[in-house]
């Protein structure tokens, strides 16, 4: 039987590029919330920094977490996605208040966004990874000959290119030429200081969630998901967030054993960075298999978003998720600190 007054503070919103996408999963979770007997507190951080609390005026950070504590919620509930939320800084933050919130803790979350370390340790975990190497700005100002030139020699064109702590492919360009790599390369560079090139891989995209809560002995790998986007080249920002612009079909059709391969490797990853709650995995299926690609400790929740599609098709409603991640969030943190989860 639920408990009527469990108070969850659902953050949403952030001051990265995914602001936008944010609300929409924030607001899918507050509604399935208070359909199934919760009392989700909308908690919104607005585009200039600023926190607003339900419909309250507008109020700085330090005054917030203060209005936050005084309010003792059961658990936060993170909606938030890329820098500033989903980089391990918030919930830093929320284990200093002793604060329970839902996802990876603070270094899996930081290591995780982190795309060219991550690719490193889940490489050394025995997951297969593109090539890479990283541009910074002052190397890119110094050696922007020298690059071009070593990009064409190791990887060809065309490449891609990241920012390596952004996500929903914010800060992502894939340059057939010489002209599009340096255009694209600048237009990078300002989001983090750095840009991951990587090599192209030719395939098929596919995404596979984790669900990893304390109620089950071990994390479980979902049914996996093939990403075909309509339009364009890649599974781009336009392609994630516009209705009919990606077909997203799941269970993948790609046969039981390279089903079976990307559930491991999901697995792997998703252990090797120390996730916890969920994540899901995003894969290209090149011609000697599945290429990892990323991972994303809190990806986006409105009722069409990919790892609800996965759960949906594993027996999960929407409603069943929200509430199971939440309820794996109190009791991770009432395990871990014997107290009553309240902040």
């Amino acid at each position: 039987m639920v408990n009527t007054r469990t108070r969850v503070g659902v953050l949403k919103g952030g001051c990265s590029l995914e602001h936008e996408v944010s609300l929409r999963s924030g607001d899918g979770v507050a509604h399935a919330l208070n359909a199934s007997g919760y009392d989700a507190l909308p908690i919104t951080i607005l585009k200039n920094g600023m926190w607003q609390i339900a419909d309250e005026p507008p109020r700085p950070v330090f005054d917030a977490l203060v209005k936050i504590s005084d309010l003792r919620l059961d658990c936060i509930f993170i909606a938030l996605h890329g820098p500033n939320g989903e980089d391990g800084r918030l919930q830093g933050l929320f284990d200093v208040l002793g604060c329970p919130y839902t996802g990876s803790g603070c270094a899996a979350s930081a290591l995780s966004i982190d795309k060219p370390r991550a690719k490193d340790v889940v490489s050394a975990a025995g997951v297969p990874t593109a090539p890479k190497f990283c541009v910074s700005m002052a190397h890119w100002r110094q050696h922007q000959e020298d690059i071009v030139n070593h990009t064409l020699d190791v990887m060809g064109l065309p490449v891609v290119l990241k920012s390596p702590c952004q996500g929903s492919s914010c800060g992502m360009a894939i340059p057939h030429s010489t002209h599009d790599f340096i255009r694209d390369l600048n237009e990078i560079l300002p989001l983090d200081g750095m840009v991951m090139v990587e090599a192209f891989v030719h395939g098929l995209e596919v995404t596979c969630s984790v669900l990893d809560t304390i109620s089950e002995e071990h994390p479980r790998a979902l049914p996996v998901t093939e990403i075909r986007p309509a339009q364009s080249a890649y599974f781009d920002y336009y392609s994630k967030y516009t209705p009919g612009a990606t077909a997203e079909i799941t269970p993948a059709h790609i046969g039981a054993t390279l089903t079976k391969r990307v559930q491991e490797l999901s697995l792997t990853a998703h252990q090797a960075l120390g996730c916890s709650s969920w994540s899901r995995s995003d894969f290209i299926l090149g011609e000697d298999g599945p290429v990892w690609l990323e991972v994303n400790t809190l990806p986006g929740l409105t009722e069409t978003s990919l790892f609800p599609q996965a759960a949906a098709v594993a027996g999960i409603s929407y409603n069943d998720l929200i509430v199971l991640l939440t309820e794996d969030a109190i009791e991770r943190h009432k395990r871990a600190t014997g107290t009553d989860g309240k902040s």
